[in-house]
C-alpha cells in the first residue's frame, strides 16, 4: 500500500510524535510510506509562552535512513501560530492509495484534503485539539479560525481518529457532515521504552536518590495548565522526591521560584533513551492532564498517577498500576484544562500518600506492551483497507 502521511510540522528528533511513529510502523509493516511536512519549528516564537525554537530537521537523515520512509520537506512560507501554508507536492497526492493527515488547525492539510479528494484518494484525519480557549479576544478570534479550517476539511475526509473523547467532541462539533470516529491512542515502541532495573539503579545513584526512596516524575513541557507548582507542593507534603524533566515555561518557573526552597530535581528536555531512564528510576509518573507520555511511563511498569476522567476510566478501567485522584468535573476542557477555581494539590498529595502504603517491590516491576505501537499500527492498517474498501 502506498501511504502518504502529510502535517504541518514534524520533529525527525522526537519518535514520540504520531508522524515520526505512525511512518516508522507502517514501513515496519512493509508499505510504501511517504512523509510530507514543513521545514518549520512546532514552536512558534510569537507565542506569549516563551519557549527556544527547535530544529526540526536535526535527525532528517537518521529517520530516513532507519525508517525507510521518503521524507519532502516543503518550505514554510507564511506561519502564524499553529497555521502554516507551503506548497503541497501534487505529484505525491497523486501516487498514493491513501492520504492520511494529521490536524487541520495548520492549514496546509486543509489544502492537501482537497486535492486529494480531487484526485479521488481516500483521506483519513487525525484530530487531537480537545476544546477552546476563550479567556481572551485573541484567543477566542484564533479558536474561530480553528473551527473553520476543521469545519472545510471535515468535507473532505473518509474517517477521524482522535485520541480522546474530548477530541472526537471537538470534531463533531465543528464537521459538517457524520463522518466515522476512531479512538486511536497513540502506541509506544517497546524496542525504546522498557522496564530496565540497571538503568534504574544506575539513575538514581547518578542523582543521589536512595534505592528505596520513594520518587515521583513530572516529565514534558511545563506550562501553567498543568499546575506544575501545585504537584510540586503535594509530592512535598506527601513525602516523594520530584524529579521536573522538560521544558518549563517562563512564568511556571516564576512561580515555582516563590515556593519555599525544596529538594526538587530540574533536568532539561531528555531523549528518548534518557527519558526511558527517568521513568525507571520513577516509582510514579505524574500526569496532569492528557499526553502521549502516558504510554511511554506505563510501558516501563512505572506506576501512573492519573486524573479521573471518562477517558482515564475509560482507556485503563482497573489496572492496578493507575491511580486517578480527583473528578471528572474539575476539568473545564476534559483532560486538558482545569476549571480556574479548583486546586489539585490536596487530591495528588492524598493520592501519594496511599501510594507509599501500596508501592510494590521493584523486583516486582516489569516492562509492560498493552499500549504498543505495533498494535496500534495494525490497526490504522485495518483502517486504510476498510476506506480503500469502500465506493469512491
Amino acid at each position: 500500500m502506498r501511504i502518504l502521511v502529510a502535517s504541518g510540522f514534524f520533529e525527525s528528533e522526537l519518535p514520540s510524535y504520531r508522524e515520526y511513529s505512525y511512518c516508522q510502523q507502517l514501513a515496519a509493516a512493509g508499505h510504501d510510506v511517504t512523509l510530507m511536512c514543513g521545514d518549520a519549528s512546532h514552536i512558534w516564537t510569537g507565542s506569549r509562552v516563551k519557549l527556544k525554537p527547535t530544529q526540526p530537521t536535526a535527525r532528517d537523515a537518521e529517520f530516513v535512513a532507519e525508517t525507510g520512509v521518503r521524507l519532502f520537506r516543503r518550505h514554510v512560507f507564511l506561519r502564524y501560530s499553529d497555521f502554516v501554508l507551503y506548497r503541497p507536492l501534487l505529484a505525491e497526492i497523486r501516487r498514493a492509495d491513501v492520504v492520511h493527515l494529521i490536524e487541520f488547525r495548520t492549514g496546509t492539510t486543509v489544502l492537501i484534503a482537497a486535492l486529494a479528494k480531487l484526485c479521488g484518494k481516500p483521506v483519513v484525519y487525525d484530530h487531537e485539539q480537545r476544546g477552546d480557549r476563550l479567556a481572551t479576544w485573541y484567543s477566542r478570534a484564533d479558536s474561530l479560525w480553528r473551527r473553520q479550517l476543521i469545519r472545510i476539511g471535515s468535507l473532505f475526509v473518509d474517517a477521524v481518529r482522535h485520541t480522546v473523547l474530548a477530541n472526537r467532541e471537538h470534531f463533531v462539533s465543528c464537521s459538517l457532515r457524520k463522518v466515522e470516529t476512531v479512538f486511536a491512542p497513540l502506541g509506544v515502541d517497546p524496542k525504546r521504552f522498557y522496564y530496565d532495573a540497571a538503568e534504574r539503579s544506575a539513575w538514581r545513584q547518578r542523582h543521589g536518590i536512595a534505592p528505596d526512596a520513594p520518587l515521583a516524575v513530572l516529565t514534558g513541557k511545563m506550562q501553567a495548565t498543568k499546575r506544575v507548582p501545585e504537584v510540586v507542593m503535594a509530592c512535598r507534603q506527601a513525602g516523594w522526591r520530584l524529579a521536573l524533566v522538560g521544558t518549563i515555561a517562563e512564568d511556571v518557573r516564576a512561580a515555582l521560584a516563590a515556593l519555599p526552597p525544596g529538594d526538587e530535581l530540574f533536568i532539561q528536555q531528555v531523549p528518548a533513551h534518557e527519558l526511558r531512564a527517568v521513568y525507571n528510576a520513577a516509582d510514579v509518573a505524574i500526569f496532569t492532564t492528557f499526553t502521549l507520555s502516558w504510554w511511554e511511563a506505563h510501558a516501563t511498569g512505572a506506576r501512573l498517577l492519573v486524573p479521573d476522567s471518562m477517558f482515564s476510566r475509560l482507556v485503563f478501567g482497573d489496572t492496578a498500576e493507575v491511580t486517578r485522584y480527583g473528578e471528572p468535573e474539575m476539568f473545564r476542557i476534559p483532560d486538558e484544562e482545569y476549571q480556574p477555581q479548583v486546586h489539585i494539590d490536596a487530591p495528588l498529595a492524598a493520592a501519594l500518600a496511599a501510594l507509599r502504603v501500596q508501592q510494590p517491590a521493584p523486583q516486582q516491576r516489569g516492562s509492560q506492551l498493552r499500549f504498543s505501537a505495533q498494535t496500534q499500527a495494525q490497526a490504522l492498517i485495518e483502517l486504510y483497507q476498510r476506506v480503500l474498501a469502500r465506493p469512491s
